[in-house]
């Protein structure tokens, strides 16, 4: 079989994924061990929830949790913590509209089959899909833990699951065949547009060598701080960099600083060069940048047609626990159901309510 090594040639104008990362919604963990006497804090579910259902209903295609999220800062080391992206994926899930959610997972600590399990149970009533992230894996560590999600994604699917999208991060040669074999959306972190240009044709080229008709999206990591002026997005953006360190989770990624204009600037530039087939957004603070992507900058990538524009009219409607329990309830009045189905209709409705 002849594969191609060129792209396709195409005149249509670029059109963008855009993702948005939101780990830093969860606990911090930073400050554990410092002092017995700092309380435990905990998540706020329902604020992420209510973050991914508007940056849903903005254009955003889906919400990331990276493996650093946490929903608890407990001093006591909880060996199951790395489970965490997962479950709050899980728990927002009936309240997060048709968002994507894709939870992050480290290789070597998580449990693939408890993962599948948990992604599972993601409740799709509203069109919401999954992705898994898998992190910290490269050369023969990443084939053999990319093997094992195909197998436990697989056997969840039987289960009358859809199989979540697997992302991965490219970042050097050998990543490239592995990528294009398996993931489905591929993560660079970047700041070099020649270079991220050449590991997308890789990783593209990787795909149809491995006869995969369905392209790879390979997404660059965007890490943004939006203000009135440039000048005042540069000072908040060093305050940023100040606050979060060397070790911040952004290091390394493409910088966007400055008004809405100059983000959709730096987005448009690389998308038109072929540099990426859409961005993760790591937005510099939260709410502020946040609010300046959903409210500015993807309207504006919309408008110049480099992001679908989804109407109202289209939108799920989201149901709140209660309107569910009337919904269930008039279902009841209408069909004639036996106790087990009633006990599997109430232990659905039992998990859509968010801690």
């Amino acid at each position: 079989m002849t594969v191609s090594l060129l792209p396709s040639r195409t005149s249509d104008s670029p059109r963008a994924t855009i993702g948005l990362d939101l780990t830093g919604l969860g606990v911090s963990t930073s400050a554990t061990g410092l002092s017995a006497d700092l309380p435990v804090e905990k998540c706020d579910l329902a604020r992420l929830a209510s973050y991914t259902r508007a940056a849903h209903h903005s254009g955003v295609a889906f919400v990331a949790l990276g493996e650093d999220f946490r929903l608890r800062s407990d001093r006591a080391v909880r060996r199951d913590d790395w489970l965490d992206p997962v479950v709050a994926a899980r728990r927002i899930s009936p309240h997060a509209g048709a968002a994507g959610l894709v939870p992050g997972v480290p290789v070597g600590r998580a449990d693939l089959g408890v993962v599948a399990g948990e992604l599972a149970q993601v409740s799709r009533e509203n069109g919401t899909w999954t992705g898994l992230q898998i992190g910290g894996a490269t050369g023969d560590s990443l084939a053999r833990t990319l093997s094992g999600v195909t197998r436990s994604l697989t056997s969840a699917r039987a289960q009358r699951s859809p199989r979540p999208r697997v992302v991965v991060s490219v970042s050097a040669e050998q990543d490239v065949v592995l990528a294009g074999e398996h993931a489905d959306v591929v993560r660079i972190r970047e700041q070099d547009l020649g270079w991220a240009r050449e590991l997308r044709y890789a990783v593209r080229a990787a795909a149809r060598a491995a006869g995969r008709e369905d392209d790879v999206r390979v997404l660059v990591d965007l890490h943004t701080v939006v203000s009135t002026d440039r000048t005042s997005a540069t000072a908040r953006a060093g305050l940023i960099a100040d606050i979060d360190g060397e070790s911040a989770s952004w290091a390394g990624a493409l910088q966007a600083y400055g008004t809405v204009g100059d983000v959709v600037e730096v987005v448009e530039t690389w998308l038109r060069a072929g540099a990426a087939d859409g961005f993760v957004v790591l937005p510099g603070s939260l709410p502020a940048d946040v609010a300046a992507l959903i409210k500015g900058v993807v309207p504006e990538l919309q408008s110049r047609g480099l992001v679908e524009e989804r109407s109202v009219t289209t939108r799920p409607t989201v149901r709140r626990p209660a309107e569910a329990g009337r919904a269930l309830g008039d279902r009841r009045a209408r069909t004639s159901v036996g106790p087990a189905a009633t006990r599997r209709s109430a232990d659905r409705l039992a998990t859509a309510t968010v801690a």
